[in-house]
Formats: C-alpha cells, sequence, structure tokens
C-alpha cells in the first residue's frame, strides 16, 4: 500500500493556529517563552493543547520534557505557569496555588495568576497579601492594549481591591480604588464594597446611598450589608472598633 505524503502545509497551519489561540489565552507570559527555540515552542503548544482538552497526565508529562530548556526567566515563568494550570484543570488547587506564586518569584506581567493569588488570598482574609496581588494584577492588565484588555475583570480587581483597603483600615487608597472602579463596568453586588468602605468612614449618607443601589441592582446582598454597616457605624463590629 502505498503512503500518503506529509502534508506540511496543513500541518503548520495547524500550529499557527493553535499558537494563536494560546497566545490570546496567555499573550502577556506565553510570548515572551522559547523565542530562541522554535522547536521547543512545538512541544509547548502540544502540552497547552491537552492541557486545554483537560489531558493533565498527557500536559504535565509534556511539560516535564520542556524543563531542560528553560533557559531564561522569562521560558521559567511561563513553565512554572503551565505546570500551575496543570493542576488547575485537575482541580488541585493548593499546588495550582503554589505554582502560580513560583511563577510570580520569577517574574512575569501576565494578570491571570496575580488575580486568582489574590482571591485566595482575600478569601483567607489575608489582607495585605491580597491588596499586593490586587496591584499587580492591575498593573498588568493596565499594560494591555485597550482591545485586548477584559474591562469587567480590570472593574471587579479594583472593586476587591477597596474591600481589601477597607479591612486594612487604608481608608483614603480605597476610596481611591473604588473611584477608579467607577471608570470600567460593575458588578451587580459592588455596591455592597461601597457600602461598608463610607460606614468605616463614618459617612452614614454615602453608607446608606450605595445600600439602596445594592436593593436595586443585587438584592440578596442588602440585608447582610445593611446590618454589618450598621454595627461599623455603632462602633460595635469587631474589625472596625471606635
Amino acid at each position: 500500500m502505498e503512503s500518503q505524503p506529509i502534508d506540511y502545509e496543513s500541518a503548520e497551519f495547524a500550529l499557527r493556529q493553535s499558537w494563536e489561540i494560546h497566545r490570546q489565552a496567555f499573550g502577556p507570559i506565553l510570548e515572551p517563552a522559547f523565542t530562541e527555540n522554535p522547536q521547543v515552542r512545538i512541544l509547548l503548544i502540544n502540552a497547552l493543547n491537552h492541557i486545554s482538552r483537560r489531558d493533565v497526565k498527557r500536559g504535565m508529562e509534556l511539560l516535564k520534557e520542556l524543563q531542560p530548556y528553560c533557559i531564561y526567566d522569562e521560558d521559567k515563568a511561563a513553565w512554572a505557569f503551565f505546570v500551575g494550570l496543570c493542576f488547575e484543570m485537575g482541580g488541585a488547587r493548593e499546588q495550582m496555588l503554589q505554582w502560580y506564586e513560583k511563577a510570580g518569584e520569577i517574574g512575569h506581567r501576565f494578570y491571570l495568576p496575580y488575580l486568582k493569588l489574590a482571591k485566595a488570598a482575600h478569601g483567607a482574609a489575608q489582607f495585605e497579601k491580597a491588596r499586593d496581588y490586587y496591584k499587580t494584577a492591575i498593573s498588568c492588565l493596565l499594560e494591555m492594549d485597550e482591545k485586548d484588555r477584559d474591562e469587567v475583570i480590570l472593574g471587579a480587581a479594583y472593586t476587591n481591591l477597596t474591600s481589601c483597603l477597607t479591612m486594612l483600615h487604608q481608608y483614603p487608597a480605597a476610596e481611591k480604588a473604588w473611584q477608579e472602579a467607577q471608570k470600567y463596568p460593575a458588578q451587580p453586588g459592588a455596591d455592597a464594597t461601597a457600602a461598608i468602605l463610607y460606614a468605616a468612614m463614618g459617612n452614614g449618607e454615602k453608607t446608606a446611598e450605595h445600600i439602596r443601589g445594592l436593593s436595586e441592582k443585587f438584592p440578596a446582598w442588602v440585608e447582610q450589608t445593611r446590618q454589618m454597616t450598621q454595627q461599623i457605624l455603632s462602633g460595635t463590629h469587631p474589625d472596625f472598633p471606635n
């Protein structure tokens, strides 16, 4: 039986197409990696194709083959991030966070792992750590071209930063972050963050204004927010004593 000729043109097109899909998702950390080694990039594309299909085992095997070619910090940061992504796709949250943290320690300008680290620290009430990660994520987002930037994510990051700064009693900085958040699309529950900030600042009028906004946009959070702000204003909330 005669063997079919290899269609190199189709294979090259498929590679370029896969690279573009991954570039759109991970551009700021992917594009600077392995720039001097096209063969390693092909291996990386293959690994990412498997990871995106949630074939984590094969994706991790291919990433391990890549590790010896990590020469520059850009290569090492991307590699650490994609190992973390493997763990994320596999549902291993703690390992995901560890590897995202390693990628950040090496240094990169991709907002997503910083944002995931920020949310994890925020949820664990590690407000200083969360504040710093939110700030890094925001600066990475602001560096992106406007056409590539997700303004909803940017607005949410500023809102979450407001919350962290409020819990740290850094009210002028929190109010500034809230004002920045207003430049972007707001999530329905964002008024709760502002209500708590203004209660902590002792501004009952603005607190009431944001609770009214919350009742219109996200009524499920009204009662909890009202109770918390009343305690803050009266000086009986343990996190905001007079």
